[in-house]
């Protein structure tokens, strides 16, 4: 039976288990890289921060180099054309205090470590740079002896000590202080040391707008990736709900519709549920089988082969109308069986069925239904078809009469009842035994019909 449950299932039918494996392993995989891609795309993320921040910083420091630049030369040159202490004093702070240049210059050279000769153009600004801080001071070195300011900054005091020396006193020295902040030589210095830090920026600049495009560019197909994995995802669980839907749930509505109504399931649906269906289908089929096997058994009389009182009460149960039910019993059935023995006494039942069997049609039914009572139900009766009953008792009788099986000879008493309009199983059963109650107060070997006054011998 397994074998062939299997050989049906294998006919036709999707293996849901099969599918669900091919799903969950996809969709594993499919999260697993789509985690992947969140993870890069976190990454390509802070390194596209870290390149903002470090153009911002750059262009900050950039700015900061020249402000600073700008507020030196500023300073250097006010003091030295109208001598006032503040404009020295703010040019020191800012070279020793603030120091936004030499902060700035560390910012681009950390920026620029991989660009030797941006780093180069840097390192050489960062010279001339201080060789123009060197001439400012010198500047404000002969401008504070020129104006009488005795008490000096240490960074002052230090620097331009040569000039001082070399250069005569009085109007002398502010004119070549002048000379040094403000003549075309400063301003060529000048301008060669901002060339240099555009030429370091601007490499740095541009390495950094190529870093932030690449992670745009690279965040980006990062982010179309990650929207097709959870597309595909999406769709995978879409496609296995469906194929739930049509290869389980439904399939499985109908299994229980038919179970319901107790039939035998139609294979449909995924395979497993194909080897459900036919597995319960040859279990249906032998459950059946041994239930009209049980039935077959539990409404035979053993003794004789035919139906006992289980059978008839079910033949009856459905057959109550255009009937005649006859009640037979054996005449002084107890006597017989004292004299004669029960081996005889049942050898003589036998052949009571078996003359049962002979005489009445194939479409009525006899039965034993306890004891010598047999009963025989004669379908498409009326009461204008009682000589066909007393036909039948007649061919009943000359059977029994027939001496070839050396049985001593036994008497019938009929009882008889036709089915009228309302009558149930129970009141024909009780009209027919009334009947032949009837016949065997009257006479042995006799026909009582119910409902009429005489008995009738046969």
């Amino acid at each position: 039976m397994e074998e062939n449950t299997k050989k049906d299932a294998k006919k036709s039918g999707v293996s849901i288990r099969i599918v669900g494996i091919c799903t969950i392993v996809v969709a594993v995989a499919l999260s697993f890289f789509a985690f992947a891609l969140a993870g890069y795309i976190a990454d390509t993320e802070t390194n596209a921060s870290a390149s903002e921040r470090r153009y911002v910083e750059c262009n900050a420091a950039i700015n900061n180099l020249r402000a600073a630049s700008d507020h030196l030369t500023t300073e250097a040159r006010l003091f030295v054309i109208t001598g006032r202490r503040e404009c020295l004093d703010n040019y020191v702070r800012e070279y020793e205090e603030s120091n936004r240049r030499g902060k700035a210059v560390e910012v681009l050279r950390l920026n620029l470590a991989n660009d030797l000769e941006a780093v180069g153009e840097l390192e050489k600004a960062l010279a001339a740079s201080n060789e123009l801080a060197e001439r400012e001071f010198a500047a404000m070195r002969l401008a504070a002896d020129y104006y009488g300011e005795d008490d000096l900054p240490d960074v002052v005091k230090t620097n331009g000590t040569d000039v001082l020396q070399s250069t005569p006193e009085g109007d002398a020295r502010i004119e070549v202080a002048k000379d040094l902040v403000i003549g075309e030589d400063y301003d060529a210095a000048k301008e060669s040391i901002i060339s240099r830090v555009e030429s370091s920026s601007e490499a740095l600049l541009q390495q950094l707008d190529a870093d932030l495009d690449k992670s745009k560019s690279t965040m980006q197909a990062l982010l179309f990736q990650l929207r097709i994995s959870v597309a595909l995802l999406l769709c995978i669980v879409m496609v296995f709900v469906l194929a739930l839907f049509m290869y389980i749930l439904k399939p499985l509505s109908r299994y229980v519709e038919r179970l319901k109504n107790g039939e035998p399931l139609e294979p449909d649906g995924a395979y497993e549920l194909h080897y459900l269906a036919n597995a319960y289908n040859t279990i249906y089929e032998d459950n059946n089988k041994r239930i009209e096997q049980l039935r077959a058994y539990a409404e035979q009389d053993p003794l004789t082969g035919i139906s006992n009182r289980g059978g008839y009460d079910s033949f009856l149960a459905t057959h109550t109308r255009n009937i005649a039910l006859l009640l037979i019993d054996v005449d002084n059935f107890r006597d017989f069986n004292s004299v004669y023995g029960h081996d005889t006494g049942d050898a003589v039942l036998i052949k009571l069925a078996e003359a049962l069997t002979t005489a009445f049609r194939s479409t009525d039914f006899p039965c034993r239904i306890e004891g010598e009572r047999f009963a025989v139900v004669m379908t498409n009766m009326n009461t204008e078809l009682r000589y066909a009953i007393l036909n039948k008792i007649e061919l009943v009788n000359s059977i029994l009469a027939d001496d070839a099986s050396d049985l001593p000879a036994v008497t019938l008493s009929v009882g008889a009842a036709f089915s009228t309009e309302g009558m149930d199983d129970q009141d024909i059963y009780h009209a027919a035994s009334n009947a032949l109650q009837q016949a065997k107060q009257s006479r042995s070997n006799s026909v009582f019909f119910y409902g009429e006054s005489s008995v009738v011998e046969v």
